[in-house]
């Protein structure tokens, strides 16, 4: 099985929270067309991601500890999806 990232998530973990991911949400209205740009990527399971060494020199310290992306997905698909808890599995 390949999973893939959101692109929202890697860099809300890469900035240290400087770029927050987005909670998907829709909201229909059946007078306007409604475009959606999804962006994923697809690392291996044992790419590691973590917050950029410049980004945690300039913050003091770091807010998301390294995880390996194969661990990030196993704690996503493991648990009930519920807006960016996903993220709270890197969280320090």
């Amino acid at each position: 099985m390949q999973s893939l990232l959101n692109i929202g998530d890697a860099l809300q973990i890469l900035s240290n929270g400087k770029y927050k991911s987005a909670e998907h949400r829709v909201r229909t209205t059946s007078t306007k067309s409604r475009v959606s740009v999804p962006i994923f990527t697809s690392p291996g399971p044992s790419e590691k991601i973590a917050p950029l060494p410049q980004v945690v020199e300039k913050d003091g310290m770091a807010c998301y500890r390294e995880v390996m992306f194969g661990d990030y997905m196993k704690n996503f698909f493991g648990n009930v999806h519920d807006g960016k808890k996903s993220l709270k599995f890197a969280q320090i």
